[in-house]
């Protein structure tokens, strides 16, 4: 089972006819079923590290303004608290403060992508949080990790943005090109994510052309360096998608599998 990281863009991409919708609802066909999936939100983040053991889930509408259609929209898979209770025990040993919690709540990072791909919400879930006390480096390592106690038949879904200045987003339509700054970040990233672990990935900020206009705030970025981790120190890197809505939101999808002794 890979570590993968797909762009979820505006909520309205349920609905949006754009290759991004079209790619997650065809994801299932590349992959062998789930046990479970344990998903990394942009939008879900608290601090020390925590996983959600919540036994049943339910969408949470965190945005406004949209079309009424969308509030309409649900998506209400099953928990699974002893997988949740597992990984915190096992990330506890690996120096990190790992808690519980029951909030129940999935935001739209985490539901959107998940209904677009299971759409039976009949696939467990576990969610883990972003941690407001790790940098990059720290995510990296919490993905490390993660990845040494994640089962094998659990799929770790981690869901971002590759490119996410929504400043920029209004002076564009949503079938622009792609500008030559998204192209370059992402064409570093994908060449980082292959090397050997911290390497450059670790220092993305500083290192990554257009960084700070890629990503003016990084919890979009943070969720792709968990996937990255989970995958161990060598991995391999596929672009299993690679689109862009408004010109500057780049909806590019990662698959990350460890490296194969030879």
């Amino acid at each position: 089972m890979k570590a993968l990281f797909v762009s979820h863009g505006a909520p309205t991409l349920l609905h949006d006819d754009v290759p991004a919708r079209a790619f997650l609802q065809a994801l299932p066909q590349r992959l062998p079923r789930p046990r479970a999936i344990v998903v990394v939100s942009a939008h879900h983040v608290r601090d020390p590290v925590t996983l959600g053991a919540s036994a049943s889930w339910q969408e949470w509408h965190d945005f406004g303004g949209f079309p009424d259609a969308l509030y309409r929209e649900h998506y209400r898979p099953p928990g699974d608290p002893a997988l949740a209770a597992a990984l915190a025990r096992g990330l506890r040993e690996q120096g990190f403060a790992a808690q519980l919690e029951e909030d129940g709540r999935l935001d739209h990072g985490a539901w959107v992508p998940l209904k677009l791909a299971w759409p039976a919400a009949d696939v467990p879930v576990v969610t883990l949080a972003l941690s407001a006390g790790l940098d990059s480096a720290g995510h990296l390592a919490l993905g490390a990790a993660l990845g040494r106690v994640l089962p094998d038949d659990v799929l770790l879904l981690a869901s971002g943005s590759s490119t996410h200045n929504l400043r920029e987003v209004f002076s564009h339509g949503m079938a622009d090109p792609a500008e030559g700054y998204v192209r370059e970040f992402n064409d570093w990233v994908i060449a980082a994510s292959a090397e050997p672990l911290p390497g450059r990935l670790a220092d993305w900020l500083q290192q990554a052309p257009h960084a700070r206009r890629a990503h003016p705030s990084i919890e979009h970025f943070l969720p792709l360096l968990v996937a990255r981790g989970a995958a161990g120190v060598q991995a391999g890197v596929e672009v299993w998608h690679d689109s862009v809505t408004f010109g500057v939101l780049g909806m590019h999808a990662l698959a990350f599998a460890a490296a194969q002794d030879t």
